[in-house]
């Protein structure tokens, strides 16, 4: 999925499991977007892209969530504030979700935060966790995720808006 927040262009991919399709990763998303809606700024969905397995490219495929999600809009700096749903497959593969223009992010030093997974942090981890049985990690295999959510300031995008 592509999407853009403050002016900066952003995808989120991911991968579901044999016998589940684009669509349930589609799902997955607008649940999971739905769920933190309120934690971020309004980010802009560009479209949604289909990339077969040992296929080398992508096609466009037909977004089915809505066209923005979040609140207000985000000013160019605050599309390098980001939060990240961390974990691990069965296998022991690292699996990462971020979404960039978080709001509320204070990060004065570089360090990122823990955030407890409670309140709309919770709901996007369930929102998650609802679909463990159809979406997956690189290796194929179910994602266990942490019960907590990392914020903070991506340096990258930080330098590169400055």
């Amino acid at each position: 999925m592509d999407y853009s927040v403050g002016g900066e262009g952003h995808t989120i991919l991911t991968r579901y499991q044999v016998g589940s399709a684009p669509g349930d990763s589609m799902t997955m998303l607008h649940e999971f977007l739905t769920a933190i809606d309120g934690l971020l700024y309004e980010i802009q969905i560009e479209g949604a892209r289909h990339r077969a397995k040992n296929d080398v490219n992508s096609f466009p495929i037909t977004w089915t969530g809505d066209a923005s999600y979040g609140t207000t809009a985000a000013v160019h700096s605050q599309s390098a504030q980001y939060l990240d749903y961390v974990g691990r497959s069965l296998e022991g593969r690292r699996v990462r979700l971020s979404v960039f223009g978080a709001i509320a992010v204070v990060d004065t030093l570089d360090d990122d935060y823990r955030i407890p997974t409670t309140g709309l942090y919770g709901a996007g981890l369930t929102a998650l966790t609802d679909f463990s049985t159809s979406s997956c990690a690189i290796d194929g295999e179910e994602i266990v995720w942490y019960t907590y959510v990392n914020l903070g300031i991506n340096a990258y995008w930080r330098n590169r808006i400055r």
